[in-house]
């Protein structure tokens, strides 16, 4: 049952993570070509790339963790994989703080979204807490990435992990 919501909560992620790519890159290029060949410019086209870029480093990030290319400590990683119990405690300290940091980063984009809920964008006039609800969002799915990733690799001392070099 977690597999099946981790997949489809997976598979939903990279489509929209897929689309905002396809956004930011379709609204730069009709920006450029309006600005340079036509000579006038798309009001809304900034502040839309802006937004959608937000939203796509957020939930990107889920990717990065889920590939295990997200900033590591694999220095400690490395040395201490001769030995095992070693390298199992320090495995789990790193996802330990990854985690806290996660979480603390969900917590506080809540508070953050929060405070944005009168707030507009001054051209298009969408309300700021659905860009800044990116943070939570995409810290919340970061998290469940990090604990599926610890689970996945605590055995795997002897072995590289997916994603690591």
């Amino acid at each position: 049952m977690l597999n099946r919501v981790l997949g489809t909560m997976r598979t939903v992620t990279n489509i929209i993570v897929v689309l905002l790519f396809g956004v930011v890159v379709a609204v730069v290029f009709a920006q450029v070509v309006a600005r340079y060949a036509l000579g006038s410019s798309i009001r809304w086209a900034d502040e839309l790339a802006r937004f959608a870029f937000v939203w796509l480093v957020y939930l990107g990030g889920t990717i990065t963790i889920r590939e295990g290319k997200n900033v590591c400590f694999d220095l400690l990683l490395e040395h201490s994989r001769g030995n095992r119990r070693v390298w199992t405690v320090m495995f789990s300290l790193v996802n330990l703080a990854s985690a806290t940091f996660l979480v603390l980063m969900t917590y506080l984009g809540v508070l953050v979204c929060r405070t944005q809920l009168v707030e507009t964008s001054p051209i298009m006039r969408w309300p700021m807490a659905f860009v800044t609800l990116a943070i939570p969002v995409g810290g919340a799915l970061m998290f469940f990435e990090q604990i599926s990733y610890y689970i996945r690799h605590i055995g795997t001392v002897d072995s590289e992990p997916e994603g690591e070099v």
